[in-house]
């Protein structure tokens, strides 16, 4: 059978369309399997520069190229060198250095312009078509991914800027964009995008043909822009990965040397914890040991210390046959420095201890204080002489808080306040003494440090003076010891358990 010679053309015709339509889907299948294979060698690097070798060797040998330079950033001098190439053998390219500004050329155009440039037939004057005879060539940003968008990053309220609100997340390529930018012409405004953390261009990928003298196709282009964008995210994911490895490593290290350091302040810790251990018992030791071994008095005591060791003293002690010292001290803050102080002036009131004038025996230790000792604390004290036999009680008081004689059988008492200056500070303590008769069996003495009157409630109340001679007319019928307790049961109560904030001393003694 014969057809018709125009059917038969028809038909010809139709062949070579399919024919060309296969060899076009075998081309984006190829290119498609380019890409993916690519991505899984890409994927397989593991450093940088084999990273970027993989996608110029792919750009030569896969998509045959036979030229290829990476071009990166030189910020500081404000131009694009060479980093890496192939296709050129031994020769060096390190010559190559282009400006960033506008008379860098197409190569810089495709940067700051965010897309490729197919250069067909280069001027006499074009850097690559002078230096390495290209015919023609093609240039490609290296973009890296864009995680904020740079209004976002900045906090840019000036929503005239045209990439606020965008949606292409590349600024430097908006046309008229940062608004925030006052640069005088295109070359500062370049300068100032590659110094911006918004800027995220890895460099410019050029390639060209050279010896193969094949165009440059559209499918070409389209393959190179897959493959170099997909080059940009996963270089920028490998330096996150490789920044968040190195922050593990470096956790792991620090996290060695913080239990190593944490082991040396444990043991640090138990030796400290020892040394006031220590140093309580030894304060306790220097606290009188059994006040009630004074059978002239009944007598009742307690010291709370807010830490470890505190800087309350208390003491009754005997120093003629019929002469007792009565001294209640408090050191200015708490703790070892108050409690080393404070050690010091009990020795120092032992050894001035007379039984003539309290006010002398204070001055003397005030004395050495400022000459022997120059600390900054300040010391109270309220200190008495007590006669038994003459029932007379003699006292001073150096800034220390009142001093409460109270009459059991009356219920009536008096405040005991000071008159002088605090031990520690000043040379002259301006102090008095005062005498008063007791009688035997009637009177009860109250002493105490301010911890207890000063001691706050959750609504910053203070206990009080007040209070105190409340609960001390309350238990005028208990014994000494337990009029203590009573009182602060009372106090703790007051303050809702809490711990106290300042050395707390009681001391209670009938006459």
């Amino acid at each position: 059978m014969n057809f018709p010679q125009n059917r038969t053309s028809d038909l010809k015709q139709q062949i070579k369309q399919l024919k060309s339509q296969n060899d076009l889907l075998k081309k984006q299948l190829m290119s498609s399997s380019l890409i993916h294979e690519l991505t899984k060698v890409l994927h397989s690097c593991t450093d940088l520069e084999n990273i970027i070798k993989t996608i110029l060797l792919a750009i030569q040998e896969i998509i045959e190229f036979d030229r290829v330079i990476l071009f990166k950033i030189d910020q500081k001098n404000f131009r694009l060198k060479p980093d890496a190439f192939v296709g050129f053998g031994t020769m060096d390219l390190n010559y190559l250095s282009i400006p960033l500004g506008f008379e860098g050329g197409e190569i810089t155009d495709a940067l700051f312009l965010n897309r490729h440039i197919l250069v067909e037939e280069p001027d006499k004057d074009d850097l690559f078509s002078k230096e390495l005879s290209s015919p023609s060539y093609l240039v490609i940003p290296l973009i890296n991914k864009v995680n904020r968008k740079c209004w976002e990053v900045k906090n840019c309220s000036l929503a005239t800027c045209p990439a606020h609100e965008s949606f292409n997340p590349y600024c430097w390529s908006i046309p008229g964009s940062s608004r925030m930018n006052t640069s005088a012409n295109e070359n500062d405004h370049r300068s100032s995008c590659i110094s911006c953390q918004c800027f995220k261009v890895e460099g410019v990928v050029w390639m060209d043909r050279y010896q193969r003298q094949e165009p440059i196709t559209s499918d070409d282009i389209t393959v190179l822009t897959a493959v170099i964008n997909l080059a940009g995210i996963i270089i920028e994911n490998f330096r996150i990965f490789k920044t968040l490895d190195e922050t593990n490593v470096m956790l792991q290290q620090a996290n060695k040397q913080l239990k190593i350091v944490n082991s040396d302040l444990e043991i640090a810790q138990t030796k400290i914890n020892n040394d006031l251990d220590h140093a309580q018992s030894i304060q306790q030791g220097l606290l009188p040991q059994d006040l009630n071994k004074i059978s002239k008095f009944n007598i009742g005591a307690r010291y709370l210390s807010a830490d470890a060791v505190g800087g309350d003293y208390y003491d009754v002690f005997q120093i003629a046959p019929d002469i007792f010292g009565i001294v209640v001290a408090d050191v200015s803050g708490h703790g070892i420095a108050s409690a080393l102080i404070m050690s010091m002036a009990k020795i120092l009131l032992k050894t001035y201890a007379n039984n003539y004038s309290p006010a002398e025996t204070l001055n003397q230790i005030n004395k050495t204080f400022l000459s022997e000792i120059k600390t900054g604390n300040f010391v109270t004290v309220f200190y008495a002489l007590l006669d038994t036999k003459t029932h007379q009680f003699r006292y001073t008081s150096a800034g220390h808080c009142p001093v409460i004689i109270f009459e059991r059988h009356t219920g009536k008492y008096r405040l005991l306040k000071a008159d002088g200056l605090f031990l520690g500070i000043f040379e002259d303590l301006m102090l008095n003494e005062s005498v008063l008769e007791y009688e035997v069996g009637k009177t009860r003495l109250v002493l105490y440090t301010d911890g207890l009157t000063e001691s706050k409630n959750e609504i910053d109340e203070l206990y009080g003076v007040e209070r105190l001679v409340k609960m001390i007319s309350e238990s005028a019928s208990e014994n000494p010891s337990d009029a203590v307790e009573l009182i602060l049961s009372d106090q703790n109560k007051f303050c809702n358990n809490c711990e106290p904030s300042d050395d707390i001393t009681l001391l209670i003694i009938d006459l």
